[in-house]
């Protein structure tokens, strides 16, 4: 067992936990896969951390119980903060956990990882968990947002994460481009985005990022979702996971699976419509 003990992240990707051990240890990546099973190094050439081999799938609660041993951890807590060990097929994103909540475990850089595709805010910190390679933005300046995000926990006790995932996406392209009325302003997507780049770029963040628009405008989108969302009672398909038709014919869907991150192409088509 190694003397440094590293609680893995939710979502955490293999790679980069098995790089947080070797740090915290002072050894290299090469060092730490040397006494783990090399189901492990056979999973870290893998850029997809769920996909699930049949030639690697028998081994991998062996290698689980391996990793758990060594980090003197439970088996448990690792499969489940790890897409690795997960069996988990709902959609998920590329993103980087909240800087805030890794701060406070002394973790100072970024850790990729893979949430839940509808988990895009931070609500304990109000962070905008933006895609992979984009930085994170401070929602204070917009409260609306967080809340946004609280309404669609609530709406997955009723609907599965694949049908709340479609429905936001149809939404995006239907949230009016400008405000109805002059009174109407402060309340629009668009006055929420002059505000979250105002507020971000004090902080040193960019302005020209697809972060912004995707989070000013995630509370009309997801008002119209849960419109859409409510004229489909719960019924047999959803506890099978599957659609209603209407959902599966007005939302779009990328290589014939869910889109795994925000769509920026349908984003940025929305606000360009707007400029014109």
């Amino acid at each position: 067992m190694l003397p440094q003990r590293v609680p893995p992240i939710a979502g955490e990707t293999l790679n980069s936990y098995l790089a947080r051990i070797a740090q915290a240890n002072h050894l290299t990546a090469i060092e730490v896969l040397a006494v783990l099973p090399t189901w492990f190094s056979t999973k870290t050439n893998n850029i997809d951390d769920r996909a699930q081999h049949h030639m690697l799938a028998p081994a991998a609660t062996h290698a689980l119980h391996e990793l758990a041993h060594l980090t003197s951890t439970t088996p448990v807590g690792l499969a489940r903060a790890l897409p690795a060990f997960g069996t988990d097929e709902s959609p998920v994103r590329a993103t980087t956990a909240c800087h805030r909540c890794t701060a406070r475990l002394g973790i100072h850089q970024p850790v990729p990882v893979h949430l839940p595709i509808h988990h895009k805010v931070c609500t304990r910190h109000g962070i905008w968990l933006s895609d992979l390679g984009e930085p994170h933005l401070d929602l204070s300046i917009c409260l609306e947002i967080t809340t946004a995000q609280h309404r669609a926990n609530r709406l997955l006790r009723r609907f599965t994460p694949q049908q709340l995932t479609l429905a936001h996406q149809s939404a995006v392209e239907a949230v009016p481009s400008w405000p109805a009325s002059p009174a109407t302003v402060p309340h629009h997507w668009r006055y929420r985005l002059l505000a979250l780049q105002t507020h971000n770029h004090q902080r040193g963040v960019p302005t020209d990022l697809d972060a912004y628009t995707h989070a000013a405008i995630y509370p009309d989108a997801l008002e119209l979702a849960a419109s859409v969302l409510a004229k489909h009672p719960r019924d047999p398909a959803r506890s099978t996971g599957e659609s209603s038709p209407h959902l599966r014919t007005t939302a779009p869907t990328v290589h014939g699976h869910f889109a795994t991150q925000d769509s920026s192409s349908q984003v940025r088509a929305t606000a360009s419509r707007t400029t014109r």
